[in-house]
């Protein structure tokens, strides 16, 4: 919560918040933090927005984006 309201603040320009999770923690785990994180406005990404690269989709992490 304390990123959302950072992240809103108006100082900082932030359009987008991205979080980025490991592929390799308890999937169990990551499957609740994700539905959780999914309730707030998350929705999943990936960083082409960002990369100048055709593949953007990463084996270690899962990308999350919330517009701010």
């Amino acid at each position: 919560m304390c990123l959302l309201e950072l992240a809103g603040n108006d100082d900082l320009g932030c359009s987008n918040l991205v979080v980025c999770l490991d592929r390799s923690a308890d999937q169990e785990d990551l499957k609740d933090l994700t539905r959780d994180l999914g309730w707030v406005g998350f929705e999943l990404t990936t960083l082409a927005r960002w990369s100048k690269e055709a593949h953007c989709t990463s084996d270690k992490w899962i990308f999350l984006d919330m517009e701010v």
